[in-house]
């Protein structure tokens, strides 16, 4: 690959944004490539919003991007993804999960401002055709479980950035989870390659 990537994760603590980024990073050491990652969290033990910033390519000095730098936003969560909108660029791609959990300060905000289809018609109006929005949850319970949110969105990601081999993505998934999650986290990642794969499709990559 030429040049670098940056991928921003937007989530609430406890969705697994952080273990989504450590997955990246290690399959970025696997394939041979320069990754650093950084984040910025509010309570992620505790639903707070969560940033996970990486950036991949063949060599990268800084962790961390500005607005308007971001390739692709992963969003596991609706509300997070719209509020990390800015982050990305004009070509960028959003691939947003259908998950609604609000974060602890959206108590602070009318209800009607933070209902799930008003986020989600939100997105649509500000990104039009760069948004993706995932069936992540029924996919990831598809392959065995809801708290595989994070690998359905791994598998859109690299079905249109093909940044790392299944080969290769497998053996970081194997690195970074134990046990059971690992196979259900495979099954989750295929599960968001092939929806991809189905729906735009072109050039999608293997291995």
């Amino acid at each position: 690959m030429s040049g670098v990537v940056n991928i921003l994760i937007a989530s609430v603590g406890g969705q697994g944004g952080l273990t989504l980024s450590r997955i990246i990073a290690e399959a970025s050491v696997i394939q041979g490539l320069s990754v650093r990652t950084g984040e910025t969290l509010g309570m992620a033990q505790r639903f707070g919003s969560v940033l996970s910033f990486v950036r991949v390519g063949e060599r990268v000095l800084s962790p961390i991007f500005g607005r308007g730098e971001a390739d692709y936003l992963l969003g596991l969560e609706l509300v997070e993804t719209l509020r990390a909108v800015g982050y990305l660029r004009n070509s960028g791609l959003a691939i947003a999960a259908d998950e609604y959990k609000p974060p602890v300060s959206s108590s602070l905000r009318p209800a009607p401002a933070w209902s799930k289809d008003s986020v989600a018609r939100a997105l649509r109006e500000v990104l039009g055709d760069r948004l993706h929005f995932i069936p992540a949850r029924r996919l990831a319970v598809k392959a065995g479980s809801h708290r595989a949110i994070n690998a359905v969105l791994l598998g859109v990601l690299n079905a249109s950035a093909q940044l790392f081999t299944h080969r290769v993505v497998e053996e970081a998934i194997s690195r970074v989870l134990h046990g059971k999650a690992v196979e259900i986290s495979v099954k989750a990642y295929y599960e968001g390659f092939n929806l991809y794969k189905e729906s735009v499709g072109e050039g999608c990559r293997g291995g």
